[in-house]
């Protein structure tokens, strides 16, 4: 299907599904808003207020699409990542180590009895491999720019 449309066509349906899920994804944060109404629940809580967070990046992520599309601006310039690289070279040596220790404390843990503590070192351990891929890619980026 994409192979018949043209460039253009193919961008202006971009657009188009970005927009429609951005609705999607502010449906999400008023949906999560009611259930932590509805709940003292720390558990609850807190996993419906990081998916609330979530869904408010996306929205954000989606309009940098739409905003590349529409406006034509570029997300990263070589300048842009020499001038913060080095501080990423080091964030990434963080996330190595966070990544390490949700594992080593997952270790830790009676599988069997403590699935509390298992669910929420799990979403962090999910959350810290997320930021190591992110800041991977963003070197895939950089060798792109620079071959």
């Amino acid at each position: 299907m994409s192979d018949k449309m043209s460039k253009k066509e193919r961008q202006e349906k971009l657009v188009e599904s970005m927009k429609r899920w951005q609705k999607v994804e502010n449906a999400a944060v008023g949906q999560t808003a009611r259930v932590i109404e509805q709940t003292d629940n720390p558990l609850i809580r807190l996993v419906m207020e990081g998916i609330q967070r979530d869904s408010n990046l996306h929205h954000r992520i989606q309009q940098l699409i739409i905003d590349s599309v529409t406006r034509g601006t570029t997300a990263v310039n070589p300048r842009d990542l020499e001038n913060v690289w080095d501080g990423i070279e080091e964030h990434i040596e963080i996330e190595k180590r966070t990544v390490a220790l949700a594992e080593e404390a997952l270790a830790l843990l009676d599988h069997d009895r403590e699935g509390y503590q298992k669910y929420l070192l799990s979403w962090l351990l999910e959350d810290e491999k997320k930021h190591d891929k992110l800041l991977a890619d963003l070197v895939l980026i950089k060798r792109a720019m620079y071959p």
